[in-house]
C-alpha cells in the first residue's frame, strides 16, 4: 500500500519481495490462523502505521537492495578466481627472483669467476645475469602489486557485503511488521480481482526496470574505472616521453620515470580488468584480457626497455596502443550507457507509473472499504513517493579504484598540454552495443511467460474462484519458502 510497489509490498496480499517471476498473487493470512476483530480505531491506528512503514520499505526499495546484494556476491566470486590466480603468479615470482638471485651469487663465488678467461667474459657474464636478475625483480613487484590491489578490493566488496546484507534483514523485518498488520486488519480475506491484476502487471514491469536499473549500475561504475585507468595511460605514455630525453648517463632520473610508469600502468591494468569483472558477460570490443596480459608483460620489463632505444620505442607503442584502445573502451561505454540503457529506463518508468499508480488507487479504495467512509477522511496517499525515491540506479558503492603510488594517476597542469586525448572513434566505426539479452537477461521470454501466466489466472478467475482462493494459500506457503531461502543467500 502506499508505494504501489507490488512486488514488495500490497494492501490484500504479502508485502515481501517475490523472488520468483512466475507466481500467482497470494493473501496474506495463513490457513487455519484465529483472527481478533479489531474496532474502527484500531484498525486506523494500524494503518497509518502501515503507511509510515510503507514509506521506509519504499525509501530502501529505491536502492534495490536484493539485487545488489546478489550482484556483489557474484562479483566476489570473480574477486576470489583473480586472487588465486594473482597469488600463483606472485610466487612464481618469487621463485623466479630466488634463482636469478642464485645465479648472481654463484657467479661472484672465486671458483667459478675462474673458469672465465677474462675479465671482460666475466663482466659481460654478470652484466647478463644482474639484468635478469633486475627483470625478475620487477615482476616480482608488478605481481605483488596486482596481488595487493585484488586482496584491497575483495577487503572492500567483503565489508560492502556485510552492510548490505544487514539493510536486507532490516527490510525484511519492515515486510514481516507490515504483513502482519495486513493480517490483523484484513484477517486474510481476498482482495479484488483488479488488484490481482495490477499486482501481476506492476511485478513484471518493476522486475523489467530493476534489471535495466542493475546494468545501468554496473555500466556506470565500469565507466568510471575506465575513466581512471585513461588517466593513467596517458600519463604513463607522457611520462614513459619524457625518458627517452633522458640522458644514458642519468640513470637516477631514468628509474624514477619509468617507476612512475610502471605504477600508473599497474594501477590502469588493475581498473580496466576490475570493469571487465563488473560485465564478465559482456565481451569487450577493445582491451581484451588478452591484451591487458601483453600490456602487463611490457609492464614487466620496463627497466629493461628503458636502457635500450630500440626496446624504449617498441614499449611506448605498446602503452600508446593500450592508451588508444582504452579511450576508445571508455567511448563505447558512453555510447551504450546514453543510447540503450538510459533510454530503455525511460520506457520502463514510463510503463511502469501509470500501473503503480492504478494499483495504488485500487489499494485506497479496498482500504476506505474496510474502514467506511466516516473513518478515512483524513487517510491518503503520498502520491510523490514514486518519484521522491526513484533515483534510477542502485545504492553507490565504494568503488576500489587503483591508483598508483606516489601520486593520483592524472596529468600535472603543466604536462597536460602536451599529452593529446586521443581522437574519439566515428560512430560508424564504433563497436555495435552488447545485445538486449546480454544487457539486461531475457525481459523477452519473461514477458512471454508472464502474459501466458496472466491469460491461465483470468480463465481459472471465470470458472472457479474457490478453487482460486484455495491455490492462493498453497502459492502464499510456496512464497514464504522462497522467502526465507532469499534471506539465506
Amino acid at each position: 500500500m502506499g508505494s504501489g510497489s507490488s512486488k514488495k509490498s500490497t494492501v490484500i496480499f504479502s508485502s515481501k519481495p517475490q523472488t520468483h517471476q512466475n507466481q500467482a498473487p497470494v493473501v496474506v493470512s495463513v490457513q487455519d490462523k484465529k483472527h481478533v476483530d479489531l474496532s474502527s480505531g484500531e484498525i486506523k491506528k494500524k494503518f497509518k502505521r502501515y503507511l509510515k512503514i510503507q514509506k521506509e520499505i519504499h525509501e530502501k526499495e529505491a536502492k534495490n537492495i536484493p539485487k545488489s546484494l546478489q550482484l556483489k556476491k557474484e562479483q566476489l566470486t570473480q574477486l576470489e578466481i583473480s586472487f588465486v590466480e594473482s597469488d600463483k603468479n606472485y610466487k612464481a615470482a618469487c621463485d623466479k627472483v630466488a634463482k636469478e638471485q642464485a645465479d648472481v651469487d654463484k657467479l661472484k663465488n672465486p671458483s667459478v669467476k675462474a673458469f672465465f678467461k677474462d675479465q671482460n667474459e666475466f663482466d659481460e657474464k654478470m652484466s647478463k645475469e644482474q639484468e635478469e636478475l633486475l627483470e625478475a625483480l620487477n615482476e616480482q613487484e608488478v605481481a605483488k602489486k596486482h596481488l595487493e590491489g585484488i586482496v584491497s578490493q575483495k577487503k572492500t566488496l567483503d565489508k560492502e557485503i556485510r552492510d548490505t546484507t544487514e539493510k536486507l534483514n532490516k527490510l525484511m523485518t519492515l515486510y514481516d511488521e507490515q504483513d502482519k498488520i495486513l493480517n490483523d486488519i484484513f484477517q486474510g480475506k481476498y482482495g479484488s480481482e483488479l488488484e490481482n491484476k495490477l499486482e501481476e502487471e506492476v511485478e513484471q514491469l518493476l522486475d523489467r526496470k530493476e534489471r535495466i536499473s542493475v546494468a545501468k549500475y554496473k555500466w556506470s561504475n565500469g565507466r568510471l574505472l575506465l575513466f581512471h585507468a585513461c588517466n593513467q595511460l596517458a600519463y604513463a605514455v607522457k611520462r614513459w616521453q619524457d625518458l627517452g630525453q633522458v640522458d644514458n648517463n642519468n640513470m637516477q632520473v631514468k628509474f624514477q620515470l619509468a617507476t612512475e610508469t610502471r605504477n600508473n600502468l599497474i594501477a590502469a591494468s588493475q581498473n580496466i580488468m576490475t570493469a571487465k569483472r563488473y560485465l564478465n558477460n559482456i565481451k569487450f570490443p577493445y582491451c581484451e584480457p588478452e591484451e591487458i596480459d601483453t600490456l602487463n608483460r611490457a609492464t614487466g620489463n620496463i627497466y629493461i626497455d628503458m636502457q635500450n632505444p630500440e626496446r624504449h620505442q617498441h614499449a611506448l607503442q605498446c602503452y600508446n596502443v593500450t592508451h588508444k584502445r582504452c579511450a576508445a573502451l571508455l567511448q563505447w561505454f558512453d555510447s551504450v550507457i546514453s543510447n540503450t540503457i538510459e533510454k530503455d529506463l525511460a520506457v520502463a518508468k514510463a510503463d511502469l507509473a501509470p500501473k503503480e499508480q492504478a494499483l495504488r488507487n485500487e489499494r485506497l479504495r479496498l482500504i476506505r472499504e474496510k474502514l467506511g467512509d466516516d473513518n478515512t477522511e483524513d487517510i491518503k496517499l503520498e502520491n510523490d513517493m514514486i518519484d521522491e525515491f526513484d533515483t534510477d540506479v542502485l545504492e553507490p558503492e565504494l568503488l576500489a579504484i587503483s591508483k598508483p603510488e606516489g601520486d593520483n594517476g592524472k596529468l600535472a597542469a603543466s604536462d597536460s598540454h602536451n599529452t593529446l586525448a586521443p581522437t574519439p572513434l566515428p560512430l560508424n566505426e564504433l563497436a555495435p552495443p552488447p545485445s538486449q539479452e546480454d544487457l539486461f537477461g531475457n525481459i523477452e521470454q519473461l514477458k512471454k511467460q508472464h502474459e501466458k501466466e496472466m491469460a491461465q489466472i483470468e480463465k481459472a478467475q471465470e470458472t472457479n474462484k474457490a478453487r482460486i482462493e484455495q491455490g492462493l494459500q498453497e502459492k502464499l506457503k510456496e512464497r514464504r519458502t522462497k522467502r526465507s531461502r532469499l534471506q539465506e543467500e
